[in-house]
């Protein structure tokens, strides 16, 4: 593709070389804005000064996975300007490895942990998940006092009896340490009650209409029944509603309670703040923590005015991708550590300079920022005019997009300006002032412009006609249209929307209860369903529920109940075989299982070793738990029964839990009890295939793309969620308020917030309709659906689709020239997409193969080291060893000066260990580092003969088309007597009753792969050379060598 015919080509440009320069980018939907951050991470690791700029930049998003894509990407970038320029020095290669890449989140904890040492930050905390937390808070509640000091106890009194206390829990557990803070400077005043006057209005209000009297005095019963109980009575009395809306009642109710609602909020806001800040202090003495948590560690660490200058004097340069997601706390912490010394905190933008130059860029797209819950639009948007004004740095904008067909921008560029634009009132705030102009309060709407190898592509509707006679329902309406769309597809197939496969074709509805009947529709026409929705029941995988009914008999075998589904479930054991055996029995006798009919003896038999070995002492919980799937032979059921792979993925997530769980100390009994605990919870779910429709929700689609896009439900309201019943608003300055509920708020604060959540709507519509790379499909047809609500996407939108739009009346040309489908954005380990759009001719790079992938077992600690590898997530202690000590030895190994003195390795040393004590295992560290110090290794290694490197980073041929990318722990090289040592440090600890023998063995099984693969590059790199392999480990103190080529 020709760079010239990108009309933004010279704003890409200067952000990919100008690195001296902050930039703000906004960028369209699939306008290469990974691509972009790539290509600057590559200019930087080309630069003299590479090592020393990529050594302090972090690279952050929303994701781990979104973080490491970016890195796979910029490496892919690299590594083909540097074949361009026929370079075979790989130092770039090593530059870049230097850069941080990982969540805003993981980022705050690094900084917290590294710098706030001296201020009483936890520096080795367990983060809990959602399910983890929820246990944390039952467990904090039980413990609280539930005492107020920022109350009274008259004004506590007051209070509860309008509100249960139980009701300031939500909003106590959501609020971050700075809004608590807030919120307890305001100290609750003198009890104030409801309005004498309004009751008064109430008392007068006349109906309009003679049907309306009766309701009408009923209210007016209630208001005065509500204000003498108020008045002579002291039981619970809750606020109240009236009984329709004739009159006024809705609104006088309103003003009636207003005032008492106020003082209320005061006191829930105090009350919620204090519980909220007991509840903080208790998670810091456990040692866990919220992702909040961390946020706020980290803020505390930069209001220390001289650890705040330590940070940047370091020089932290920082890259924001996804800005337009970004909280504005976290935004506080990214620009702050970039910023000049001695700068105020939070006083930019506005006042005092932004950060400097070269040392912050972000990237983002207004129009689609749709986590209104979690960011703060305003904020985004208030950055990126500092930016447009020359103000810390310059606005430039990418209008081209590399996703969207010609056709689908034509309609989109034509009809999505008035549902951004001034025209539609929700798009403006109200006025400042009576006759002052209401604020445009929208993002602007950027017109998208095609890249020139996009494809012409379609934009097409099916048409859906309203049937006789029609739906009474919204739900059976939603059936009707996609029984209408699945009708559609069964008689044209894929090729009638334009699709190579069923693959090819995503279902998009913006609410997740819309999918479930989007799949149980088209399931029922017999069209196979890939629902990707964020969470399902843990209990409904075969693999959750499995593990946990085996480990239920085991634990409790006397329990017939669990006995029953496990036989059943896991070894398929008839149900009148399992009748007829406790008729005659009574029940299953595991301690002898010869006494029952095969094949329930045989299952059994399988089960009762496990229940007589689950009370030992000690026993290794990994261990167990593998016997136990591979003696069940659960792998090999989940594969016969679960075509798509989610059963064993799931499987394979529960054994590195297993590990976890275990180096924590658990036992198979307290697991069990774990597993039984989340049995209710959700797990993420859903899994592409070709011969799947996929479907998912608006807000899960962001950032992906398909061949055919299908909306459904343009009809349909949308509707709210439903709100706590304490609401949590920020106000114009960004300050917290509480609110009793939905009803205490003003009209204009009402107001206020539909217009902004309608604004919302908005941009999830634009996200919504742009995730298509040949076909957009719209099921539409007048009338369909009943009256159209404002609140539908269809009347957001407000286009005239029957004009705007053709039906769909003929099979789709497709596109020859389709890459293959992408339902997520990963960057594939063998050929490597770089550059903007899709490329035909580049020529396939090797496949880069990563050394730890070799290993029989995980190398879980080099997976770390390697961040270019791209995981999503890693947990804090898994597989056999814990990273955290794996990462502390690496790293205290990687600047060991091995040909120092005696007095420099112990300095070296005793820094390390100071490391090691905080984060928990000084113990441990002490006595690996003995053992290699006073075993016959150290000798060896500490030889004045050797040179010595160490995380030397090797990129060499391999296989054929294959090129191994890695870091080799150790390599000492004697050039006189030419011999290489390849010295592998492994941190994993013994298994019960293994010997040194034993460990060394095993050890030598699992990684000798990844060895060999280290010794044969190093072959081609130093031909006539006789290469060692050696695997140290540190539980033993002691050397093996590798053999094998």
């Amino acid at each position: 593709m020709s760079n010239s015919k990108i009309v933004d080509q010279q704003g890409r440009d200067r952000f990919t070389h100008e690195g001296e320069a902050n930039f703000a980018v906004s960028a369209n939907a699939g306008s290469g804005k990974t691509t972009a951050i790539s290509d600057r991470l590559a200019a930087l690791a080309m630069r003299e000064d590479g090592a020393t700029r990529l050594g302090k930049t972090a690279v952050v998003t929303y994701t781990n996975k979104a973080a490491g894509q970016i890195g796979q990407k910029a490496r892919a970038v690299l590594l083909k300007a540097l074949q361009k320029a026929g370079e075979s020095d790989l130092t770039p290669l090593d530059n870049l490895e230097r850069a941080y890449f990982g969540t805003i989140h993981s980022f705050c904890l690094k900084l917290a942990q590294t710098y706030g040492q001296d201020l009483g930050v936890s520096l080795n905390p367990e983060v809990l998940t959602e399910e983890e937390e929820d246990a944390s808070w039952e467990d904090f509640l039980s413990q609280d006092s539930m005492r107020y000091e920022g109350v009274s106890e008259e004004t506590l009194k007051a209070f509860l009896r309008h509100v249960p206390l139980p009701d300031i829990f939500g909003l106590a557990r959501k609020l971050n340490a700075e809004a608590a803070r807030n919120l307890r400077l305001r100290k609750a005043g003198e009890c104030v009650g409801p309005d004498r006057a309004v009751l008064n209005e109430i008392e007068g209000a006349e109906p309009k209409q003679k049907r309306s009297i009766e309701k009408m005095e009923a209210n007016k019963q209630l208001a005065r029944d509500w204000q003498r109980r108020y008045e002579n009575e002291s039981g619970f009395l809750g606020m109240v509603k009236p009984d329709g809306v004739a009159g006024g009642m809705g609104e006088l109710f309103d003003r009636y309670f207003q005032p008492l609602c106020l003082w209320l909020s005061g006191v829930a806001g105090v009350m919620a703040a204090e519980l909220s800040d007991r509840y903080r202090l208790w998670r810091f003495e456990q040692g866990v923590q919220t992702y909040d948590d961390q946020i706020d560690a980290t803020l505390a660490v930069l209001r220390h005015p001289p650890t705040l200058d330590r940070i940047r004097r370091e020089g932290w340069r920082v890259i924001l991708d996804e800005a337009q997601d970004t909280d504005p706390a976290q935004f506080s912490i990214l620009i702050e550590i970039t910023r000049e010394l001695k700068s105020e905190i939070g006083e930019w933008p506005g006042q005092g300079s932004g950060p400097r130059k070269g040392h912050f860029c972000m990237v983002g797209d207004g129009q689609q920022s749709i986590y209104g819950s979690r960011a703060d639009i305003r904020n985004f948007v208030r950055h990126l005019a500092a930016f447009e004004r020359g103000d810390g740095g310059e606005l430039l904008k990418f209008q081209v997009t590399f996703r969207a067909p010609q056709a689908v921008a034509s309609v989109l560029n034509s009809t999505l300006p008035d549902a951004f634009g001034e025209g539609r009132e929700f798009n403006c705030g109200l006025p400042p002032e009576e006759g002052a102009p209401a604020p445009f309060l929208q993002v602007p709407y950027v017109p998208l412009r095609p890249g020139p190898s996009n494809d012409e592509g379609s934009v097409s509707r099916v048409v859906l006609e309203v049937p006789e006679p029609a739906p009474k329902s919204v739900d059976a309406w939603m059936e009707e249209e996609i029984r209408q769309l699945a009708d559609y597809l069964l008689e044209h197939g894929p090729s009638g929307v334009g699709a190579k496969c069923w693959g090819d074709i995503c279902i998009l509805a913006p609410r997740n209860k819309w999918l479930l009947t989007a799949r149980k529709s088209l399931e029922s026409a017999g069209l196979k369903v890939a629902l990707q929705m964020r969470k399902n029941r843990n209990g409904d995988n075969p693999a959750y529920a499995w593990l946990a009914g085996l480990l239920a008999v085991i634990s409790d075998p006397e329990n017939t109940f669990e006995w029953t589904g496990v036989l059943r479930e896991v070894f398929a054991i008839s149900d009148g075989l399992i009748a007829a055996e406790l008729r005659t029995k009574g029940r299953f006798e595991w301690e002898s299982p010869e006494a029952h009919a095969l094949p329930l003896r045989e299952a059994l038999e399988v089960v009762r070793p496990f229940i007589m070995e689950a009370n030992d002492e000690g026993v290794a919980l990994d261990q167990f738990i593998a016997e136990m799937v591979n003696t069940c032979g659960l792998r090999g059921k989940l594969a016969a029964t679960d075509s798509n792979g989610l059963g064993t993925a799931e499987l394979d997530r529960l054994l590195a839990l297993a590990a976890k769980r275990g180096l924590e100390g658990m036992s198979p009994r307290e697991w069990c009890g774990e597993l039984l605990d989340q049995l209710e919870a959700g797990r993420p779910s859903g899994q592409p295939s070709a011969d799947a429709i996929n479907v998912l929700t608006s807000h899960s689609s962001k950032g992906l793309e398909w061949p055919v896009v299908i909306p459904v439900g343009l009809w349909r309201k949308l509707g709210k969620n439903r709100e706590d019943k304490l609401l949590l608003v920020t106000d114009q300055n960004r300050d917290p308020r509480v609110y009793l509920s939905s009803s205490s708020l003003s009209a204009e604060m009402k107001e206020s917030r539909d217009r902004e959540w309608l604004r919302e709507q908005v941009r999830l519509l634009y996200v919504t309709l742009t995730r298509a790379r040949s076909s957009l499909v719209l099921p539409w047809g007048k009338g369909f659906g009943g009256k159209l609500s404002s609140e539908s996407m269809a009347r957001m939108w407000w286009a005239d689709l029957d004009e705007a739009v053709p039906m769909l009346a003929r099979d789709i040309e497709i596109q020859d020239d389709h890459e293959e489908t992408v339902t997520t954005p990963e960057v594939s380990a063998g050929v490597i997409e770089i550059g903007f759009g899709r490329q035909k001719d580049w020529p396939i790079l090797p496949q880069r193969v990563l050394p730890h992938q070799l290993a029989h077992e995980p190398d879980l600690v080099r997976q770390v080291l390697s961040e270019s590898d791209g995981m999503d997530e890693f947990p804090a202690k898994p597989g056999p060893d814990p990273i955290d000590y794996g990462l502390w030895w690496h790293e205290t190994m990687e600047f060991m000066p091995m040909a120092g003195s005696e007095t420099q390795i112990d300095s070296h040393f005793d820094e390390s260990m100071e490391r090691a004590s905080f984060q928990g295992f000084a113990g441990r560290a002490y006595s690996d580092w003995q053992r290699l110090r006073e075993g016959p290794v150290w000798g060896d290694l500490h030889s004045p003969r050797w040179k010595c490197a160490a995380e030397l980073n090797i990129f060499a041929p391999y296989e054929e088309a294959q090129w191994i990318d890695g870091v080799i722990d150790l390599v000492l090289h004697d050039e006189e007597a030419k011999e290489v040592w390849v010295v592998d440090w492994k941190t994993n600890r013994r298994r019960r009753g293994e010997s040194d023998a034993e460990l060394l063995a095993r050890l030598s099984e699992e990684y000798t792969p990844q060895l060999v693969a280290y010794g044969r590059c190093l072959e081609k790199i130093l031909p006539n050379v006789d290469i060692k392999k050696w695997l140290y480990s540190s539980e033993t103190g002691t050397c093996v060598e590798i053999k094998g080529v």
